[in-house]
């Protein structure tokens, strides 16, 4: 049975004259937390590790904040650890978060710099996305995942998950801080995507597809499909929609990606990973969403494990048995993601990873104060 360690954010003041009380902070009951949980412990002196959180995207208001980021960069340092602070480019050729330089603008408009974080932040998948290593995977559907070359190169790996739901995978956690957080954009585009593009009848010959492709893979209105990389920068910049695709299901790319997370793990080591869920600000979507709504539900701690699918559990189930927010999404059922997004279940991201091996569903909680 899988360990994961908690502490409440809660701050409830026993002696209210005493007002000034740093211990209850939540960025104090984090340096605790870690250290009762023991995630911290292996990393030696000169080892690079890479915290991997999420920055949002510009308008996105409720993502993690950056003192709890520094805090455990401060306490890698103090283990003599060479920390960095990483997220990868966001699938697609047109947005800014789509390509590094973009994504640090609207990281440092968020808060998040190398001073406020106590460390530089990398992009992971480099400037455009592309920068990866090919791992074959015995996964659920995915063969083949790309993942991000400076979490192939790290040699440790730390999730920092702002934990939330998802539109289409129901929540957000450590499963996909990594699955999807730490993988190229091909990969993205294999668990958001079933095949590669094509060209329609449709098409006026514009040519603006040919101009974006990165790797010259479109040609007489064609897509050479052994070339394409699938970046989804010509779909986008057809005004036309003459280039179709098709979305996952729910399902699948819940399971594409856990896929993605066990890639992650098998090049990384699983020992060499481990995982922080922040369950604050427990938005009803994604940090990808360029707004923030109200919490489901009141904010309910940190958690900590060495185990990706436990602390996820964990957390689902703390979600689940916590109050709703008034004028929030949430309805109160038994699976809180699934009563907001009606074609979404957790338990497609938890059976996935149950299935693959990738932890224990069953856990022991253990509070820390």
């Amino acid at each position: 049975m899988a360990k994961v360690y908690f502490t409440s954010t809660r701050a409830p003041v026993k002696e209210p004259h005493r007002w000034y009380q740093p211990r209850l902070s939540g960025v104090s009951k984090i340096e605790q937390l870690l250290k009762m949980s023991g995630i911290l412990e292996d990393i030696k002196k000169g080892e690079i590790v890479a915290l991997k959180t999420h920055f949002g995207v510009r308008g996105t208001t409720k993502s993690l904040r950056s003192m709890f980021i520094r805090k455990v960069a401060q306490m890698v340092k103090s283990k003599g650890g060479e920390p960095f602070v990483t997220e990868t480019t966001g699938l697609g050729m047109l947005r800014e978060q789509c390509f590094a330089i973009g994504k640090i603008k609207a990281a440092e408009e968020s808060g998040y710099t190398s001073q406020t974080l106590s460390s530089p932040i990398i992009i992971a998948d480099g400037l455009r996305g592309f920068d990866s290593v090919a791992v074959s995977v015995e996964g659920s559907q995915l063969k083949k995942v790309y993942v991000a070359k400076h979490i192939a190169e790290a040699d440790k790996v730390i999730s920092l998950a702002h934990f939330k739901g998802h539109m289409n995978a129901g929540f957000g956690g450590a499963l996909k801080n990594i699955g999807i957080g730490c993988v190229a954009k091909t990969s993205k585009y294999d668990a958001h995507i079933y095949s590669p593009p094509k060209i329609n009848d449709n098409c006026t010959e514009c040519g603006a597809c040919v101009k974006i492709c990165p790797v010259d893979a479109i040609r007489d209105l064609k897509i050479d499909v052994e070339k394409c990389i699938r970046c989804q920068g010509c779909a986008e910049v057809c005004e036309e929609d003459a280039i179709s695709f098709k979305w996952t299901s729910s399902k699948d790319l819940s399971e594409r990606f856990v896929d993605c997370a066990k890639s992650v793990l098998d090049l990384v080591g699983s020992a060499n990973i481990k995982y922080v869920n922040f369950l604050i600000d427990i938005t009803p979507h994604c940090d990808c969403c360029p707004y923030s709504d109200n919490p489901i539900v009141p904010d309910l701690g940190i958690l900590a494990s060495d185990d990706i699918l436990a602390i996820d559990k964990a957390s689902v189930d703390m979600v689940n048995k916590a109050p709703i927010i008034a004028d929030s999404m949430a309805i109160n059922v038994e699976d809180k993601f699934h009563g907001m997004y009606k074609w979404a279940r957790s338990s497609y991201q938890l059976n996935a990873a149950k299935k693959l091996g990738l932890g224990d569903i069953e856990y022991e909680l253990i509070g820390v104060d």
